[in-house]
């Protein structure tokens, strides 16, 4: 294992703008094939939700030439949410750095970069992020079923890279962060998707019924989903673990400068040119097409925050 070479992999990714890194070994995660099908059993209809997950459990078999995975932690939640944005779109999508606007997507670049720089041969994503974070100990989960990284609470995102290198590997973290005895996020959720502690079924989660649960939706259901038109904080934001960390500090300019276009009122009645070049770029999940989805979730938005 190369100490030497580990330790300058996390001075890095720190000098890049990560919170967070570890490392884990690359190996095939029965225990995630065994979870989803857990998941599939008690939630059969929810089948066709999971089966391309299935992939990421072997890891090893699918790259043979992996040794070890880097896993890098980003804060999102250091970033202010438009006030005329609160409540309808999730924060996760808002800052989401896959956007190339987005300041941590050119430091996710860079790094990968630095990593081919040192004779690395690297590959971004395709592993069971939450699972091998904890693995790598930079994270745990909560009840929420949402990666915890301390001091940033749940408003974080994994990002993973696998290498061809055999780092020294980071002590896991096993135990949960939640206080034993605490129900508030599966209390809070309004559509019932958070079934019991650390269980989620997807196809009641608000975030997918936005974006990507067939058309028409249950009309019982739908009515659920309250004002939330793009993802859903709740079960984050009811989270004692959230409430003492430091966010929401950063303004984010690119996004402020288009929040006044998507509002309830303004994404209800959206033309396709104005989405295409505006709204699709930021948040991919629903394609031109389908901007209809975008009318039906605003419009309900709207009917709801008038009662």
């Amino acid at each position: 294992m190369d100490i030497e070479l580990t330790r300058r992999i996390k001075e890095y990714a720190r000098e890049c703008g990560f919170v967070a890194c570890g490392i884990a070994r690359a190996e095939n995660f029965e225990e995630y094939g065994k979870a989803l099908d857990n998941l599939i059993m008690q939630f059969p209809e929810t089948e066709p939700l999971y089966r391309h997950m299935y992939r990421r459990a072997k890891l090893k078999d699918l790259n043979p030439w992996a040794k070890s995975v880097i896993v890098c932690i980003r804060d999102y939640g250091k970033y202010k949410v438009p006030q005329e944005l609160k409540g309808y779109i999730a924060r996760n999508y808002l800052f989401d750095c896959r956007v190339p606007k987005s300041p941590e997507y050119q430091m996710a670049g860079e790094f990968i970069s630095w990593l081919r720089a040192q004779g690395i041969k690297v590959r971004k994503g395709g592993v069971p992020d939450r699972l091998v974070a904890g693995k790598a100990g930079v994270s745990s989960i909560g009840k929420n079923t949402f990666a915890y990284a301390d001091g940033y609470g749940s408003w974080v995102n994994i990002i993973t890279y696998l290498v061809d290198v055999e780092l020294v590997p980071d002590s896991p973290a096993n135990s949960s962060p939640c206080p034993f005895g605490c129900r508030r996020c599966i209390d809070a959720c309004p559509t019932g998707a958070l079934v019991n502690p650390y269980v989620i079924r997807m196809d009641r989660c608000i975030a997918y019924l936005t974006y990507q649960a067939p058309l028409p939706l249950d009309r019982e259901l739908e009515e659920k989903m309250g004002k939330w038109i793009y993802g859903c904080d709740i079960c984050q934001e009811v989270c004692p673990l959230n409430q003492s960390i430091r966010q929401e500090y950063e303004p984010l300019p690119y996004l402020e400068e288009i929040a006044h276009l998507l509002t309830p009122q303004e994404l209800s009645v959206m033309d396709s040119k104005r989405y295409a070049e505006v709204v699709y770029p930021l948040f991919y999940y629903i394609p031109p097409d389908e901007i209809d989805r975008w009318h039906r979730n605003a419009k309900r938005s709207l009917r709801l925050s008038s009662l």
